[in-house]
């Protein structure tokens, strides 16, 4: 059962979602997800592949993972933007905590295919200056019903909480704790 504070950050979470897709146009947001996609982007710089592969402690994500669980939802996410935007409703909301599959692979490839997946968002929102279908909404049990435009700040709040784990797990790295 969620407490109190969980809650109250929720609540002020659908509110965010709400207020920002109906102030913010689409290649607004997407100007916002471009800087969140940038900072995540930064904050790997210079990592090496032995860094990027290495896990801060038992049980946390190394950085190969969390590149590909970030790009997994992004692509799933931009699924449903484009069936939302589209006048449909997509089949289920997105999955919360997508689980990485491919983070055996090199760190440039998972940039590269994270970096092609978020110039693809970019460009819908960019063209999308007419918005429609904005009314239709997917009721989420995390985010409550949000339209296409809330779904792509999503994103944009998932990148900068990444990139703050990358941070994080970097400094864990340096330090040799957990």
């Amino acid at each position: 059962m969620p407490s109190v504070a969980q809650d109250d950050d929720r609540a002020k979470l659908r509110s965010y979602l709400a207020a920002q897709s109906a102030k913010l146009s689409a290649p607004e947001i997407g100007a916002r997800l471009e800087e969140a996609a940038g900072e995540f982007l930064a904050a790997l710089g210079g990592v090496s592949e032995g860094t990027a592969h290495a896990r801060p402690a038992d049980g946390e994500w190394s950085l190969a993972e969390v590149v590909d669980h970030v790009r997994l939802t992004l692509d799933e996410v931009a699924g449903i933007i484009r069936t939302l935007a589209g006048g449909a409703l997509p089949a289920r909301a997105m999955t919360i905590a997508a689980q990485p599959v491919n983070a055996a692979r090199p760190l440039a490839e998972l940039v590269e295919r994270l970096t092609l997946s978020q110039a693809a968002v970019a460009e819908f929102l960019r063209s999308h200056g007419a918005e429609p279908h904005t009314d239709l909404r997917l009721p989420d049990n995390d985010f409550g019903e949000i339209n296409w435009k809330g779904y792509a700040l999503i994103l944009r709040l998932h990148y900068k909480d990444h990139a703050q784990q990358v941070r994080k797990t970097l400094e864990a790295l340096a330090s040799g704790r957990s």
